[in-house]
């Protein structure tokens, strides 16, 4: 006779249900991606991975799917699932949506934004230019990731800061790949404080070519130390 379901794993722990499983194992796997603890072209197997999590392997095999689908995995016929590796056109595509979009965005913030908000731009530069003096890198991407996320709340367009969003998970990878090396910090110090400046000054066309080309500065140095690894 089939036992009652107790509501609890074999271990005695609550039972999860089927689809909070493949959020976890989810979760997991994309952290171990994004944090480079799984690096590109990393081959994964779904029975060291369902023993690593604790999971049978069909909330693996989903979340694999699922992450497959977010361009973070590829597989391969006959050979089974990788990391992606992050590829110098990749980075260049990335790169120019951004151009394109946060041109645009910060055009709009050197109208809109004010005067505490350009109180908070410049509170941003100080902290980056603390955090740099400090060799703290993680501190100073949290910083560059706030400055750009400012440009773009001031539009105050639901779908272009969706649209932006989107490119995240792989502007992660980028930033976790290359090395930040003291003369690429410098130049991007600089970049950021132009830009900034050109804000505050309300000048559109100013602002809108220095982020680009400080993108276009970030786009050459990742392209180049990420052409180095492979």
């Amino acid at each position: 006779m089939k036992r009652p379901s107790t509501g609890k794993s074999e271990t005695g722990a609550p039972a999860k249900p089927g689809g909070a499983l493949r959020g976890h194992a989810y979760r997991e796997i994309r952290k171990r991606i994004l944090d480079g603890s799984l690096p590109p072209a990393s081959p994964l197997s779904e029975n060291q991975i369902s023993a690593a999590l604790e999971l049978s392997r069909t909330p693996v095999r989903e979340a694999l799917s699922r992450l497959e689908r977010e361009g973070l995995i590829r597989t391969v016929v006959g050979r089974g699932a990788f990391v992606a590796e992050v590829t110098p056109l990749d980075i260049r595509e990335i790169y120019e949506i951004r151009e394109q979009l946060e041109g645009h965005a910060v055009r709009v913030a050197a109208t809109r934004l004010t005067d505490a908000d350009l109180a908070a731009l410049q509170q941003i530069v100080e902290t980056t230019r603390r955090a740099m003096a400090a060799g703290d890198n993680r501190a100073a991407w949290e910083c560059d990731v706030a400055l750009h996320r400012k440009f773009l709340e001031a539009t105050q367009n639901r779908r272009l800061i969706t649209i932006v969003a989107t490119l995240d998970d792989q502007m992660h990878r980028i930033r976790t790949m290359w090395t930040q090396t003291p003369a690429w910090q410098q130049d991007a110090m600089a970049e950021h404080e132009a830009i900034v400046a050109a804000v505050k000054r309300r000048d559109p066309d100013a602002a809108e070519a220095a982020l680009r080309h400080h993108l276009r500065g970030s786009c050459e140095h990742a392209v180049r130390h990420v052409t180095s690894l492979y």
